[in-house]
């Protein structure tokens, strides 16, 4: 709920025309964002898990990136940016509708991943049923190590590379260039929602394929 409350809160000072507002807004979504990585924590520290809690820390997963780009676009709208200014005379609807434009592809994409929940919910296993053949200890040992690393590896990248964009809002309000940050995360949102439909095609063809057999 403090994390809801945070993003809401960051989103509303971002869309301000005052740099320092912004720059405080950037430190609360960074403080937000650091929170994700607590709560799940304490609640099995605690034994409090719950459905309920679950469904509202995805829903202050959702709300910080639907809300940003935005409120950056908004914030920029009322004060362009250094970057703007050095351009020349940049018409400010620009980054208001490219801010528009990138809450919405990120609503989209994260609509599809949910609908792929769905579906993945309601189809019955598909894992293989048949015994697996035998494969010699050593090598199996050596398979099981190699998959381990290559997950760490992934998510080593995909949690530097999600921390690397959030706290890089900060050093962009700081620098007053937040135009750049926010067509960097156009660009990742971009790539999201591709990577998202792509996939929802994948699962629903193999739904349409079970159905035929």
């Amino acid at each position: 709920m403090l994390r809801l409350l945070l993003a809401l809160l960051s989103a509303v000072l971002v869309a301000t025309r005052f740099r320092s507002l912004v720059l405080c807004g950037s430190l609360l979504y960074a403080l937000c964002v650091l929170l994700d990585y607590v709560d799940g924590n304490l609640a099995r520290l605690h034994g409090t898990a719950s459905g309920f809690g679950e469904f509202l820390e995805e829903l202050a997963d959702q709300v910080g990136p639907s809300l940003l780009p935005l409120a950056i676009g908004v914030g920029l709208y009322f004060r362009p940016d250094r970057l703007m200014r050095l351009v020349g005379p940049v018409d400010p609807l620009w980054a208001l509708l490219v801010g528009a434009l990138t809450s919405i592809t990120y609503c989209l994409g994260a609509m599809a991943v949910l609908y792929i929940r769905v579906i993945e919910a309601r189809a019955p296993s598909q894992g293989n049923t048949a015994s697996p053949l035998p494969v010699p200890g050593g090598q199996s040992n050596r398979l099981r190590v190699l998959r381990k690393a290559l997950q760490l590896g992934r998510l080593g990248i995909s949690e530097g590379t999600y921390l690397a964009i959030v706290f890089g809002i900060v050093l962009a309000a700081a620098l007053d260039f937040m135009s750049i940050y926010l067509l960097a995360r156009a660009i990742r949102n971009l790539r999201f929602l591709f990577l998202a439909i792509r996939l929802l095609v994948s699962r629903l063809s193999e739904v349409r394929a079970d159905a035929c057999h």
